[in-house]
């Protein structure tokens, strides 16, 4: 049966009432994370002075339950808090949401039906991209939480895609969670070191079994190795593709796409 390619989400109508297109941003998921990702939308917008910029709403609580935790039965629900958030980002202002946290899009379904502005999904957006930018890639690696990958949000996204989706086997998940959640992992302020030597060693598994392409798939990821082409995966070379910088971009065109309709 012939794959259909996945397309980005359409999220808006063209009568769709934007005076003026505000980026929410559910933050402290986590909090390095949420200011990678603002950098990313400033550094990628076509600004030639301050104003030029967009317009962002950040909701920044670190203290939203674990997603990862909860996943796998070990911590509170974040459903409430989350969903909070994004209220208080709606009642702000905000023409669309963007949730710089992989895992927490396994939430996605609970929060929506009680808003009436959009999630950007960003899972569904990382495999229209890599779908786009590497049509013929055959499998794809995903590096993510446990969380993450034990919900199969990711291979759901996936279902429809031209690419076979392959997560780390036990042992080197394990080096993934202890890059992301150890004592000297990222999400302990660290960018350097054991947890770059913990990611590399489970890309170069991933590259092994056939991955040409790899997903940053939680938004800590990208602190340690940025999106890139030709990777050097223990001899593999290989490209990173950084869900968040996927996302920052897509917020960008939307922004922009509103404005044009406003100024037609």
């Amino acid at each position: 049966m012939t794959s259909r390619r996945p397309q980005p989400a359409s999220y808006f109508n063209d009568q769709a009432p934007l005076a003026q297109f505000t980026i929410g941003i559910v933050g402290g998921i986590g909090p390095a994370a949420t200011v990678d990702f603002m950098d990313k939308i400033i550094r990628h917008t076509d600004a030639r002075c301050d104003q030029d910029h967009l317009r962002l709403l950040v909701e920044h609580n670190p203290a939203i339950p674990d997603r990862t935790a909860h996943l796998l039965g070990r911590g509170a629900d974040p459903t409430a808090a989350l969903a909070d958030a994004c209220l208080r980002l709606q009642a702000g202002g905000a023409a669309l949401i963007a949730m710089p946290c992989n895992t927490a899009h396994a939430y996605l379904g609970r929060i929506r039906p009680g808003l009436a502005i959009p999630v950007l999904d960003m899972l569904a957006e990382t495999v229209a991209h890599i779908a786009s930018a590497h049509p013929a890639c055959g499998k794809v690696g995903l590096l993510a939480t446990s969380g993450t990958i034990a919900t199969g949000i990711y291979h759901e996204a996936a279902r429809h895609a031209p690419f076979e989706l392959i997560a780390p086997e036990a042992h080197w998940q394990a080096r993934v969670m202890s890059a992301i959640y150890g004592p000297h992992g990222v999400k302990a302020g660290h960018t350097a070191g054991a947890c770059v030597d913990e990611l590399h060693a489970a890309i170069a598994h991933l590259a092994a079994r056939g991955a040409t392409v790899m997903i940053l798939g939680c938004t800590e990821l990208p602190l340690l190795l940025g999106q890139q082409q030709g990777y050097d995966a223990g001899g593999i070379a290989v490209d990173l593709v950084d869900p968040t910088l996927v996302m920052a971009r897509r917020c960008i065109a939307l922004a922009r796409a509103a404005q044009e309709r406003l100024a037609a």
